[in-house]
């Protein structure tokens, strides 16, 4: 059964167009405004999807664990257009100031979940009935939608977006359209077709030898067989109102009768009689369509799941806002106390009630350079910066709030990442030239409105030859003028700032930003503060060594422990070994 054909003029009925001639307001969507035009969407690449960890915001978005595939479509296309972005923006603060109609909205997802399924499929052999049940079935599904989305949008007084307001006059319409009142007044009456075949009378003629001879359909019922009854029934015909049988009532499931045979073929003729009237009735309804309707859920369980997430996160302390919206050509982004929304899930799945403490907040900025080069000790927050940049973007994109206390950003045309990828077994090619054939591909596509990502590129390779291609790269990208974020080990790159911005002011210039660590007299940390400021000049990576117990010296005592414990267990004086590392002058 074909729920939505295209008629002559290329029209889909439900989506605007009627047989009769009128027009009605729908379909109407809660991503794009009205009138669709050209959908100017941005599609993420699996790798920025990875590199951003956005498969953890998908989950979280998922309120109810049934529509992350919905979800994860929705939030990798990317909107490019501001109008579309403001139109979503709208929905979303009308759905977060009102608690009551959000909850209301994703109480309706089961209903519209079964609306999408109702209208089944038929299978060769599948009862007459069967195609003029599920259609009946969906059409009362469908007027139960209309009836439910019109109560629960009529209670709201303050919502003042465009999207719910054409929702409500959409439905509002769909619940006055002629068929609709017709079918709603209708339904009782159909049902009472269907619920007149609820059995059927065989007659089975029997040989001399009581072994069944031939059978025939004696006539239809509108009541069930039942089992035997108890013995008052069987003293008693007729008592309880309904037909049984002499013996227990055998359900022998669907092949009980060989669809070769003439009984079986006699039933469904049968059938097909009982379903003529139905499908007459139905007939008149040819031109209601559900699918508009019912394509609802996916797009309501996004905006519902995004104002369960951020009220969740805004009970345990972190900002959300939405972004004000730049022009595309301004390329802005500033955020002010962003966070990596990622690594916050991640805090809330492992158990912490509240995170106003535990998360280092950053502010964000474009303003003073196009291209941040990061640098700083490891494990300083380098990364998780980098992701929080690009998970804000995705979200501002898809009309979603952003962590922050503000933020205004311009759309961009494109994500690109480079985060480092395991060693990959390629005949003739080693991870160098793979590193240098994803960073070539990035300058064959993006533009100056992109945003790029590059999570210490060039790792591959020496630091001496590292450098070199790097500053390459990074004059390029002066040249390009995208917004970039640059995370490096090779701190030579971001004292060369100063030298590659000086070399044409007309080019985008680079700004140092660095992980900012603290000594407390026990070693250096970082602090995962991100700040403006020249790079320090080392990686830290004695640090990090110290702090795991591999230095020289530190190992040196393990080993010393290891033998003299040995010795101590044994009896046995200390070993050479032991002596010799415990006379070294070994101090690391």
């Amino acid at each position: 059964m074909d729920r939505n054909p295209l008629n002559a003029a290329g029209d889909r009925p439900g989506s605007g167009a009627r047989a009769d001639g009128d027009v009605l307001p729908w379909p109407v969507s809660l991503l794009w405004p009205q009138p669709i035009t050209a959908r100017r969407t941005i599609g993420l690449s699996s790798a920025a999807v990875t590199d951003l960890a956005l498969e953890r915001i998908v989950q979280a978005l998922d309120a109810d664990r049934r529509h992350a595939r919905a979800i994860r479509a929705i939030l990798c296309e990317l909107c490019a257009d501001p109008e579309t972005i403001a139109y979503r923006q709208e929905i979303l603060a009308d759905i977060l100031a009102d608690s009551p109609l959000a909850d209301s909205l994703h109480a309706l997802l089961p209903e519209l979940a079964a609306l999408a399924n109702s209208g089944g499929s038929s299978w060769p052999g599948d009862s007459p009935l069967m195609p003029v049940i599920m259609r009946l079935r969906e059409l009362d599904r469908y007027v139960a939608c209309i009836d439910h989305l019109r109560a629960v949008l009529e209670k709201p007084e303050n919502m003042r977006s465009r999207g719910l307001q054409a929702l409500r006059a959409g439905i509002d319409a769909l619940a006055a359209d002629p068929d609709v009142v017709a079918l709603r007044a209708e339904l009782p009456a159909l049902h009472e077709l269907i619920g007149e075949a609820k059995s059927i009378t065989i007659g089975l003629n029997l040989d001399a030898d009581l072994e069944p001879e031939a059978a025939t359909i004696v006539e239809i019922n509108n009541f069930q067989y039942k089992g035997a009854r108890s013995l008052l029934g069987r003293l008693l015909p007729g008592s309880n109102g309904s037909a049984t049988s002499v013996g227990l009532l055998h359900h022998a499931g669907p092949k009980l009768l060989r669809r070769d045979s003439e009984l079986y073929k006699d039933l469904q003729r049968l059938l097909e009689a009982v379903a003529a009237p139905l499908a007459k009735a139905l007939a008149r309804y040819r031109e209601l369509h559900v699918g508009p309707l019912a394509s609802l859920e996916r797009e309501l369980a996004f905006m519902t799941g995004a104002a369960a997430l951020i009220t969740r996160l805004q009970a345990t302390g972190i900002a959300m806002c939405l972004p004000a919206i730049a022009a595309p050509g301004e390329r802005a982004c500033t955020i002010e106390t962003s966070c990596n929304l990622g690594l916050a899930l991640q805090m809330l799945d492992d158990g912490a009630a509240s995170l106003d403490e535990r998360l280092v907040r950053n502010d964000a900025s474009f303003q003073e350079g196009r291209i941040l080069v990061i640098t700083g000790p490891n494990r300083g927050g380098k990364t998780t910066y980098c992701r929080a940049l690009g998970q804000a973007q995705v979200l501002f994109q898809t009309g979603l709030s952003v962590p922050g206390v503000s933020a205004r950003l311009s759309p961009v045309d494109g994500i690109w990442t480079h985060f480092p990828l395991p060693e990959v077994d390629r005949p003739g090619a080693g991870r160098l030239d793979e590193e240098v054939q994803r960073l070539r591909r990035i300058f064959e596509e993006a533009t100056q409105d992109s945003l790029i990502m590059l999570n210490e590129p060039l790792t591959s390779t020496s630091e001496r030859d590292a450098l070199a291609i790097a500053i390459d790269f990074l004059r390029a990208l002066q040249m390009l003028g995208a917004r970039t974020v640059f995370v490096t080990h090779l701190h030579e790159l971001a004292h060369s700032i100063p030298q590659l911005n000086a070399a044409d002011p007309a080019w985008g210039r680079i700004r140092s930003l660095v992980a900012e660590a603290i000594d407390d007299g026990r070693g250096a940390r970082g602090t995962f503060h991100i700040r403006p400021g020249a790079p320090v000049g080392r990686s830290y990576a004695a640090e990090i060594a110290r702090q795991h117990g591999l230095t020289f010296a530190q190992l040196r005592e393990l080993l010393v422990g290891r033998v003299e414990a040995e010795a101590q267990r044994s009896g046995d004086v200390p070993s050479s070994l032991s002596a010799g590392l415990g006379g070294a002058d070994l101090a690391g």
